[in-house]
């Protein structure tokens, strides 16, 4: 069976080119690349510039009006989410796979809505920096794994920094 997103892209694909622009109504409009697009993304309340090289569009050849598509913002979320060095969704996914719990488990020992945890893993939201952190955190330390449980939490963890743990 293929997927919603698959069949997007393959109906992008099958789109009978040029088609009509709505700024200038002029049936000109066909598949384009922009070399290098600059775009502002904000993201965890900063304002971000990024550069995209060779992002896929759309373009009328009469009036220049650019279009993007489902695979451009793609490209674009992939481009914030490389420059903030944030897991990507494959990574969390995977990373999940290999500590053999579900995502309603991950959700809940991390103290977020399983529907949040969806979204980050069908790529719809970006994680904030202290979620990516604490996720890194649970996937690389047993211990933290060990100490967040959801609701049963060890409520001692974390409370103070014992004598002689080293400090970064």
């Amino acid at each position: 069976m293929i997927s919603d997103h698959n069949s997007t892209k393959a109906v992008e694909r099958r789109k009978a080119y040029p088609i009509r622009c709505v700024e200038c109504g002029k049936k000109e409009v066909r598949p384009a690349v922009l070399r290098q697009h600059h775009v502002q993304r904000n993201h965890d309340g900063r304002l971000y510039d990024l550069v995209v090289n060779d992002l896929p569009v759309t373009r009328c050849k009469a009036c220049g009006e650019v279009y993007f598509t489902e695979e451009s913002d793609e490209r674009i979320v992939a481009a914030l989410r490389d420059h903030l060095a944030l897991l990507t969704p494959a990574q969390i996914r995977a990373n999940l796979e290999t500590l053999g719990l579900s995502q309603k488990e991950a959700a809940g020992r991390l103290g977020i809505a399983p529907e949040t945890l969806s979204r980050w893993l069908c790529g719809a939201v970006i994680q904030s920096r202290a979620m990516d952190n604490l996720l890194r955190a649970f996937f690389a330390c047993p211990q933290v794994r060990e100490k967040l449980t959801g609701a049963e939490i060890d409520r001692a963890f974390g409370e103070k920094v014992e004598m002689g743990t080293s400090r970064i």
